[in-house]
């Protein structure tokens, strides 16, 4: 028997092949949509936990800060432990918050919606609460006391070592030019200032500043005489003192913590210190800018 292929049953064929492949991806689009559909909730709750953990993050900067400066509580003390805040009702609508610290200083917030949750994280978050500058490290992270070693009546000849920890908010490198320093003392007349310390590493000898108004040998050491109201230093001693007086310390500093030392010869006397840190974003100083520490002694 003899088949004769025409070209009316070859276009059967191909249309039967275009019905069977249209089916098949229509049938493919109409699954898509349903996956998609099925999935669409989910994808609005993790958009809208997203959201909340934003939100988390703007309500801490501005209750951080309130706490701070309504309180002197630190970032540690306001947001040290977890703080859930609920903007709605049901399971959508409530952010976690929670300052971390660590050398990063870093806060969490978790943003929390039906089943998705997702995490907002803010590095050297001080700067975020408390503006960019040059803080006392207490006011970040309460861990980390103003004044560390003899902070209380101390007496004896020996060295007393005062830490300021401070903590660079900058998102820079910053450099201190010099530091000024006042005392109000609660008893004797003056201090002796015997070096300044970074990180334990001696930044200003007094010896290398002898032209310094407020400089003075005493024995086989050397000294910067810090001035009181009453006066104590030998004239031309002037207040408050300046340190370095005759050059630039160009002390670099990186964005996060670390902890300035003065290390006074005596700390007999206790009082109210004042230290004024002077410091630009290069050792060019043409946009000077200053932090004011104080603490007591």
């Amino acid at each position: 028997m003899r088949m004769l292929f025409t070209e009316r049953g070859a276009s059967l064929i191909v249309l039967v092949i275009v019905i069977v492949a249209v089916g098949i991806m229509g049938a493919g689009v109409v699954s898509l949509m349903g996956v998609k559909q099925r999935s669409y909730p989910l994808q609005a709750q993790s958009y809208q936990a997203l959201n909340l953990a934003n939100a988390g993050i703007e309500f801490a900067i501005r209750y951080a800060n309130d706490r701070y400066v309504n309180f002197g509580e630190s970032t540690q003390d306001s947001l040290g432990s977890p703080k859930t805040v609920s903007l709605g009702s049901g399971n959508c609508g409530t952010f976690t918050i929670q300052y971390l610290g660590g050398a990063d200083y870093t806060l969490t917030s978790l943003g929390i919606c039906g089943n998705a949750q997702r995490t907002v994280k803010v590095k050297q978050f001080a700067g975020y609460a408390q503006g960019s500058g040059l803080i006392l490290t207490e006011a970040v992270n309460s861990v980390y006391p103003p004044i560390q070693g003899c902070y209380t009546y101390c007496s004896g000849p020996s060295n007393q070592n005062v830490s300021v920890p401070l903590t660079n908010t900058y998102d820079r490198d910053i450099y201190i030019k010099y530091i000024t320093v006042t005392l109000i003392p609660d008893q004797g007349s003056t201090n002796l200032v015997s070096g300044l310390y970074l990180e334990g590493v001696l930044v200003y000898d007094p010896g290398t500043d002898m032209t310094n108004p407020n400089y003075k040998r005493q024995g086989s050491d050397d000294y910067v005489c810090i001035p009181t109201p009453a006066g104590g230093c030998a004239s031309p001693a002037v207040t408050p003192v300046k340190i370095p007086y005759a050059f630039n310390l160009n002390l670099r500093i990186p964005p996060g913590s670390f902890t300035q030392l003065l290390d006074f010869k005596s700390a007999s006397i206790k009082g109210t210190y004042t230290v004024m840190f002077y410091y630009d974003f290069d050792t060019n100083y043409l946009n000077l800018q200053s932090a004011t520490m104080t603490f007591a002694i």
